[in-house]
C-alpha cells in the first residue's frame, strides 16, 4: 500500500523546523529570564510545526486512494440498488460518506483492524479536532462493526470487521430519503421499513 509522496516530502520538509523550534521552547523554558511572551511565543510555534509534522508523518503511512474503501461503498451500493431499486429512484441509493477524511479514517482502522486506535489519533490523522470521532460513528451507519470505548479516560475505535452489517441498509435508506427529500414510494417504503 503506497504512501503518497507529499506527505512523506511534508514530513522530510517539516521536520527539522519542528527539531528547531522545540529547542527553541525548551531555551525559553530552561532560561529563568525568559518572558511569559517570549515562552508563549515560541509555544505556539513548536505547537503548530508539532501538530503539521505530526499529521504529514501519520499520513505519509496512508495511501493516497485505498480501493478496499471503494469496495466496500461499491458492495453497500449494489446492496441497496438490490433491494430497493425497483422501488425507488435511484437518487435514494447512493452510499454517503465518501469523503477524503472518511477514506482516511477507514484506512488507519483497517490497517489496525481487531486493535484501538485512540481518538487522539484520528484527530490527528485528520486534522479534525471536532468531527474525527462522528466521521467515524458515520462509518459505522454504513454497517461496518466500529466499536467504541473507554481506556485510561479516553476513547478508542476499534474496527472489529470488514464485513458489512447489511441490517443497517434501512437507515441509510431513511437519511437518504430525509437529505434529498421524498419523492415517488418513498413514503410507502419508510412506512414499510418503521420510519
Amino acid at each position: 500500500m503506497p504512501a503518497t509522496i507529499d506527505s512523506h516530502s511534508d514530513w522530510h520538509r517539516l521536520r527539522p523546523a519542528t527539531t528547531h523550534a522545540v529547542h527553541v521552547l525548551l531555551e525559553q523554558l530552561e532560561n529563568s529570564e525568559a518572558t511569559e511572551q517570549g515562552i508563549l511565543d515560541a509555544y505556539l510555534y513548536a505547537k503548530r510545526l508539532l501538530a503539521e509534522s505530526t499529521q504529514a508523518l501519520l499520513r505519509a503511512g496512508l495511501p493516497e486512494r485505498y480501493e478496499p474503501f471503494h469496495e466496500m461503498r461499491s458492495n453497500l451500493e449494489e446492496e441497496l440498488r438490490r433491494r430497493y431499486g425497483d422501488r425507488i429512484d435511484s437518487r435514494y441509493l447512493t452510499v454517503p460518506y465518501g469523503s477524503r477524511v472518511h477514506e482516511q479514517l477507514f484506512t488507519v482502522l483497517v490497517q489496525h483492524l481487531g486493535e484501538p486506535v485512540t481518538a487522539d489519533y484520528l484527530r490527528v490523522v485528520t486534522a479534525d479536532s471536532v468531527h474525527a470521532e462522528r466521521r467515524t460513528r458515520e462509518l459505522r451507519e454504513l454497517g461496518l462493526r466500529v466499536e467504541s470505548k473507554k481506556v485510561n479516560s479516553g476513547d478508542v475505535y476499534i474496527l472489529a470487521s470488514l464485513e458489512l452489517d447489511f441490517n443497517l441498509i434501512p437507515a441509510v435508506i431513511k437519511n437518504n430519503i430525509r437529505a434529498k427529500g421524498p419523492g415517488p414510494g418513498t413514503a410507502e417504503l419508510l412506512a414499510e421499513l418503521g420510519y
